[in-house]
C-alpha cells in the first residue's frame, strides 16, 4: 500500500498532503516523516472513514481527545474562567473534534485558534479532525503556517482496494473468499456496515458448522 500525495507546486518543496484509507496510514508502513515531525496535523474525511483510529495511531504515545461536546464544554469553561483545562495546554499529544458551523461563532473560532497556535509555540502536537463542512477547520488550517501543518484527507476503499480489504478480513476470521465478493460490492458501503455484515456472515457459518 501506498500514500498518495499532492505535490506542491512550489519547485523543491516537501509534499504536506496526503490522501489515503484510514488502513494505508495505520498498518506496519512507517508514517510520512511530514506527518510525524509537524506539530499540527489536520484529518479530513466523511463521517466513518476512520479519522479518528488515524489520529490516535499518530500519537503512538499518550495522548487526550476531545470530542466534539467535550470541546463546546471545555470552551464554555475557557469563557467563563479565561482559562483552558490544563490538560488541553499541557498534553504532549491532543486530539480535536471540531463542531459543525463554529466558524459562524467567531468567538468560539478565535478561541480555538488562540488554543492551536499556543501549542505550536510549545512544540506540542495538536491533530485536528474535519467538522465535515471544511468551512470551519479551514480558517484554522490557514491561520497556521504551512511549514508547520500537514493535512490527510481520508477516503473509502473503492473498486479493487475495497476487495482486498474485504479479502483481508474474511481470511482473518476463517470465511469463505466468495463473501469477499459479496462485501466489496454492497451498496451502501462504509465500515460500520461492512464488519455489521462481517459479523453476520461469521455468524450463519458457525450455525451452519454446528
Amino acid at each position: 500500500m501506498s500514500y498518495k500525495k499532492r505535490k506542491r507546486y512550489r519547485k523543491g518543496a516537501v509534499s504536506s498532503i496526503f490522501s489515503g484509507t484510514y488502513s494505508e496510514f495505520i498498518g506496519s508502513k512507517p508514517l510520512p516523516k511530514t506527518i510525524c515531525k509537524r506539530p499540527v496535523v489536520f484529518l479530513f474525511g466523511q463521517s466513518g472513514v476512520g479519522k479518528t483510529k488515524v489520529a490516535e495511531h499518530i500519537c503512538r504515545h499518550k495522548h487526550i481527545m476531545y470530542s466534539k461536546q467535550d470541546l463546546l464544554t471545555a470552551m464554555a469553561v475557557r469563557i467563563m474562567t479565561r482559562n483552558w483545562p490544563v490538560e488541553m495546554i499541557s498534553s504532549r499529544n491532543l486530539i480535536i473534534e471540531v463542531p459543525c458551523f463554529i466558524d459562524k461563532r467567531p468567538q468560539i473560532l478565535e478561541l480555538l485558534i488562540g488554543l492551536v497556535v499556543e501549542r505550536l509555540d510549545m512544540g506540542l502536537k495538536t491533530i485536528i479532525l474535519d467538522a465535515e463542512d471544511f468551512g470551519s477547520v479551514h480558517d484554522i488550517l490557514v491561520s497556521i503556517p504551512a511549514e508547520k501543518r500537514a493535512t490527510i484527507v481520508l477516503r473509502l476503499p473503492e473498486g479493487r482496494g475495497r476487495y482486498r480489504y474485504a479479502a483481508h478480513h474474511c481470511r482473518n476470521r476463517g470465511i469463505p473468499l466468495k463473501y469477499a465478493r459479496e462485501l466489496a460490492t454492497m451498496e451502501p458501503w462504509d465500515y460500520d456496515l461492512f464488519f455489521e455484515a462481517l459479523d453476520g456472515y461469521a455468524k450463519a457459518l458457525q450455525f451452519d458448522s454446528q
